[in-house]
């Protein structure tokens, strides 16, 4: 297995990083910065074809159609992609994509860039690409960006890269990842929480139990406040509510625990959160070119 070491840069991001607990993350809240924009950008939807899978012992045999959905970070001069979604040569194709065939299809309508060009930029122009975990639908176009560096939590990339999981499901996706993710040039592995630019903009959120080394993203906007970026943290509002893990996750208990930290921090920094596959909740939220400051 092909190793990968954090930059100097990284270490020290991550020596400064915040668990945001208690009075720490009391005392970085005070001192907060922001990013610039906020936006929206579409990457798919989905069918599924038995919504018991993601709200076990309700909705068996029932349809469910899912948002697949990526965020822009616009930070001064620096650009972040959070997640890639569908692969885009699944544009214009009707029989769609899958991760698992047998229970999704994915389709989309627009690319990511074509929705880039709509502000005038390129996949070069995005200095960064935050994996929230490795799933397909979430990595399909990491590709896109060879000169970007790719964030994960190790943990995620271990797992990917550990012998495959007993579970049809799980090995399947597993073997996908590792042919989405491909070789990035530019790899950064980081453990637990990080604040990434070191001033409270930016922060990934170690958010275990969906997947090994899941995450999830706040950010801080001047007008806005502060909005969580789920990852997979959560699928469904509901199953926020109702501490509803679906099938497919690989720890039932730390999905839980992840979902009650993440329902600390709305209280706590009194943030929004955007759930990546609520299409109910997505279709409500700002779309590219319009965007959240």
């Amino acid at each position: 297995m092909k190793t990968y070491s954090l930059s100097s840069t990284m270490v020290a991001l991550a020596l400064a990083s915040l668990t945001f607990d208690g009075e720490v993350a009391s005392a970085a809240g005070a001192s907060s910065k922001t990013i610039d924009r906020l936006y929206r950008v579409d990457c798919g939807h989905s069918l599924a074809n038995d919504e018991s899978v993601w709200t076990p012992g309700e909705n068996k045999g029932k349809s469910i159609e899912f948002s697949s959905t990526c965020y822009l970070i616009q930070r001064g001069t620096e650009y972040l992609m959070w997640d890639t979604g569908v692969p885009e040569g699944t544009i214009g194709d009707p029989k769609g994509w899958s991760t698992l065939p047998s229970l999704i299809v994915y389709h989309l309508d627009r690319t990511i860039s074509s929705q880039l060009a709509q502000l005038g930029l390129k996949p070069a122009d995005i200095n960064y690409v935050l994996v929230s975990h490795t799933h397909g639908d979430h990595i399909g176009n990491v590709g896109l960006f060879p000169d970007a560096t790719v964030v994960m939590q190790k943990a995620e990339y271990v797992w990917i890269n550990s012998p495959p999981p007993s579970d049809p499901n799980l090995n399947t996706l597993v073997k996908l990842a590792k042919k989405l993710l491909g070789d990035p040039g530019r790899l950064e592995l980081v453990t637990g929480d990080v604040d990434f630019f070191r001033d409270g903009s930016v922060r990934l959120l170690s958010t275990p139990g969906h997947t090994p080394g899941s995450q999830s993203l706040m950010v801080h906007l001047a007008q806005t406040g502060y909005v969580i970026l789920s990852g997979d943290v959560v699928h469904l509002e509901s199953n926020f509510e109702h501490d509803i893990v679906p099938a497919l996750n690989v720890d039932k208990a730390q999905s839980i625990a992840s979902m009650d930290r993440v329902r600390a921090l709305i209280k706590q920094y009194n943030a929004t959160m955007f759930i990546n596959h609520d299409k109910q909740q997505a279709d409500s939220l700002k779309l590219l070119p319009d965007y959240y400051d």
